[in-house]
């Protein structure tokens, strides 16, 4: 049998969990690397202007991160005197100032409960749920080159050169160690070759995710087409094709950004259509956990704690095989498991109650 110090602790875990999940500020209400920069006839009246502009524009950030595009128009304005119920703290990063200017780099943490009630008493759906780590292999095809690993690729080093940790869909770029190499090259990439793409991602504990882009013409004629397809547990394969083509004397640099930028807005659109919670769509299901011992649980709990669609989870019966419990939750089934196997939990439904599990697990 379990011993009784085992399921106290169980149980009151489960007594606890939703303060756990709804309170934590992390990385999704925090926005870094807001550059300010003010004149005025002081530098204390520059630092308080610059202070309050950062706080704005960080502010909106926030917003258009939780919400879809077409709820941006109708986002809340907030006054100056709103936000100071909305910001946690704020922290300086840099600074730099002279007699009249100051001019200094900003983080901004928001409070997660004050800006939840906000979107949802202007009715507006939103999400919060971060997807886990996604490696991106940007393969390049230009003329009859197929890059990936190899120099120069100016497309792999637009993605590595943009900040991609923050937000909801954390993304990172291998940096061609040889265990990355001797995974996967750029024909397999480019192919979709499963194997290849599972050892990646084993390699970084992550999903995979390949941008194509194929350089056509030069100068200002030049267009990059523009395939990505996002591979992943918990949910299909998902693609995205478009073309950008080259602005009057735009450089390089700024047309790989900006090819860049209009991937990472397809992907982070996708993924907040998948998890967007809406206003009235609680509801319910029953789960048994399987659990034999004390570090399983544990495993089940840690993981259980970041998912922000769990309202509340009430402990129903206690045996040797495990738990059962009562999950009250926002969204539909299949948006609970896309989200749990985000922390690497499964989610499945059997004949009478569902089953949920920790991957990498002794279970």
């Amino acid at each position: 049998m379990l011993r009784r110090g085992f399921l106290l602790v169980m149980a009151g875990f489960l007594l606890t969990l939703p303060a756990l999940a709804q309170t934590r500020s992390g990385p999704v209400f925090t926005v870094s690397n807001v550059a300010v920069d003010a004149t005025a006839q002081s530098a204390v009246q520059a630092r308080d202007i610059a202070r309050a502009d950062g706080e704005r524009r960080a502010f909106r950030t926030l917003m258009e991160r939780l919400t879809l595009r077409q709820d941006w128009s109708r986002l809340p304005k907030v006054t100056d005197s709103d936000l100071l119920g909305l910001v946690q703290d704020f922290e300086v990063t840099s600074e730099r100032s002279s007699t009249v200017r100051y001019l200094a780099t900003l983080t901004f943490r928001f409070r997660p409960e004050a800006v939840r009630r906000l979107l949802r008493d202007h009715g507006i759906s939103f999400t919060e749920t971060r997807s886990k780590l996604v490696v991106v292999l940007p393969v390049l095809s230009s003329g009859n080159r197929v890059m990936l690993w190899e120099d120069p690729n100016p497309w792999r080093a637009a993605w590595s050169q943009q900040p991609l940790n923050e937000g909801l869909v954390p993304m990172q770029v291998p940096s061609g160690d040889l265990a990355a190499v001797q995974a996967i090259d750029a024909q397999r990439a480019a192919k979709g070759d499963k194997d290849a793409l599972a050892e990646i991602g084993r390699h970084y504990d992550a999903d995979v995710m390949v941008a194509q882009a194929a350089l056509a013409g030069s100068g200002d004629q030049r267009t990059l087409q523009l395939a990505t397809t996002r591979y992943g547990a918990g949910y299909s394969d998902q693609s995205w094709a478009s073309s950008i083509k080259a602005n009057p004397k735009e450089s390089d640099e700024d047309f790989y950004a900006r090819a860049v930028a209009a991937v990472v807005a397809d992907v982070l659109e996708a993924w907040k259509s998948a998890t967007l919670q809406r206003t009235g769509e609680q509801a319910t299901l029953i789960a048994v956990v399987p659990v034999s011992n004390l570090r399983d649980w544990v495993v089940v709990r840690d993981r259980l704690q970041s998912v922000s669609a769990i309202q509340r989870a009430t402990l129903l019966s206690l045996s040797r095989d495990g738990a059962r419990v009562e999950i009250h939750y926002v969204g539909d089934p299949q948006q609970l498991q896309l989200v749990l196997s985000q922390r690497d939990l499964s989610l499945a439904q059997g004949d009478a109650d569902w089953t949920l599990s920790a991957r990498g697990t002794g279970q």
